[in-house]
């Protein structure tokens, strides 16, 4: 089946004119990359996103070979299985095309993160964050405040996890994490009876968001990348 006809047969509220409207803005995404020909094959199994409008998305530096997104708060890093909310690696695709997912934020996450553009720099940036080359710093707001500066070692599941806590101000946390553990700060500061705000996983007060922001990052290949700190 032709992909405008397979478009308007799986969104009945889609028109096939409206569907090669789509297909033509790169607004159309089979199997996860975009696809802007009307007249392409595609079969049953084949998975059809559709990306209805362009998210504004604030670019903290791009470069040929890799771009560094502030994620909003509430945005998936990468798609979900429910597939029902357009996440920043589809959102980018259909921008860009050629993009690579090479580390994540949690979807409550706001901040700095980095996709690369080209193979050759998905393999270079995933080991630099694979092997604990790339600085990664955030800031937490926790419930109740912190009163000093700790590190955390404690391993999750299993594996080794190492949080700095380098300097607290009020309810505000500036955080280095040494390794990249799945919902790691957040594990950790609830683990010392200190859990971000928001974080109703790990018991953290309520809150509008998850009140964590992946601040900075650095390594040697790109500098400093920053995240302007939003209203936590």
């Amino acid at each position: 089946m032709r992909l405008d006809q397979a478009v308007a047969s799986r969104f009945p509220e889609i028109s096939r004119r409206k569907a090669r409207e789509l297909i033509s803005a790169r607004r159309v995404l089979v199997n996860d990359r975009p696809v802007a020909i009307a007249s392409r094959e595609v079969a049953d199994g084949d998975r059809i996103v559709l990306v209805a409008s362009e998210a504004e998305l604030t670019i903290l530096r791009e470069t040929a070979q890799w771009i560094a997104i502030d994620k909003p708060s509430g945005m998936p890093t990468q798609p979900t299985r429910d597939r029902q909310q357009r996440s920043l690696e589809e959102l980018l695709r259909v921008r860009f095309g050629e993009i690579y997912l090479v580390h994540r934020l949690d979807t409550g996450t706001s901040g700095a993160v980095i996709f690369a553009r080209t193979r050759a720099a998905a393999a270079e940036l995933s080991a630099a964050f694979a092997q604990g080359e790339v600085r990664k710093m955030y800031v937490a707001l926790t419930a109740p405040p912190l009163r000093q500066p700790v590190t955390i070692e404690t391993p999750i599941e299993g594996r080794e996890a190492v949080t700095i806590v380098r300097a607290v101000q009020g309810s505000r946390a500036e955080v280095e994490i040494l390794t990249g553990r799945t919902h790691q700060i957040r594990i950790h500061l609830s683990s010392i009876g200190y859990p971000v705000l928001g974080d109703r996983r790990y018991g953290g007060a309520p809150a509008p968001r998850l009140m964590l922001h992946a601040w900075k990052l650095e390594h040697p290949s790109f500098g400093t990348i920053e995240a302007p700190l939003p209203a936590l």
